[in-house]
């Protein structure tokens, strides 16, 4: 806005104001214009402020307020009209402070959940680890059992089949009964064999790196949630 646009509109906005009035508060800025110089023009322009609040606080002092306006080396002020401007800064700042404590309030909540998390987390990943070790334990016992077994009946088929030959020499059919019980359980030995070989070769591996796995995920998980 230039000097002339600004001068032109306050002149439009004291129109309902009498002519002498209107004069000399147009007078008095032509002044204060002229006194600034064209460098200082739109400093001066926004030192005074809009052409609308210029005139109100002009209409402000036709009406008869008193001590509430001046004359002053940045133009016309009013007291009145600059505390009603000042009004949505005031309440610009209290709303920030309640943003603040807003922000605060969720940096507080963010903390609680994060320690809950990490509380009642760490025991679940305790007790679902704890699972996976138990199971892992269960099957070494189990193919322990079977290993056992396995190495129990070869190892005592073959002493009775060996007893049974001996025997034979002095009883025939007690031998020949005892090598036949000797050859049922190595034969069965030698099925728990193969079992145990089926069982390392087919469901150990799968079912140890499942349980690697979960307990990996467990800890990952546990990590990014601490």
């Amino acid at each position: 806005m230039s000097r002339k646009e600004f001068l032109d509109q306050l002149a439009y906005l004291l129109q309902d104001i009498a002519p002498e009035e209107r004069d000399d508060a147009i007078g008095y800025y032509v002044d204060y214009f002229e006194e600034a110089g064209p460098e200082r023009e739109q400093q001066v322009i926004e030192e005074l402020g809009s052409p609308e609040k210029v005139a109100a606080m002009i209409r402000d002092s036709l009406n008869g307020t008193t001590g509430e306006e001046e004359y002053t080396e940045n133009g016309y002020h009013n007291q009145r009209y600059d505390e009603n401007t000042k009004m949505p800064e005031k309440a610009k700042k209290e709303s920030g402070f309640h943003f603040k404590g807003n922000r605060d309030r969720n940096l507080i909540l963010i903390v609680l959940i994060v320690v809950g998390t990490v509380v009642l987390g760490l025991p679940l990943i305790g007790v679902i680890g704890g699972t996976a070790v138990g199971i892992v334990g269960i099957f070494f016992g189990f193919i322990s059992g079977v290993a056992g077994i396995s190495v129990g009946l070869l190892a005592g088929g073959f002493g009775v089949f060996a007893a049974g030959i001996v025997k034979m020499f002095t009883q025939l059919p007690t031998g020949f009964m005892m090598c036949g019980g000797g050859l049922i359980m190595m034969a069965v030995g030698l099925l728990f064999s193969v079992l145990f070989v089926w069982i390392l070769v087919t469901v150990f591996p799968p079912l140890i790196r499942g349980v690697v796995n979960l307990i990996r995920r467990l800890f990952h998980k546990g990590g990014e949630e601490a």
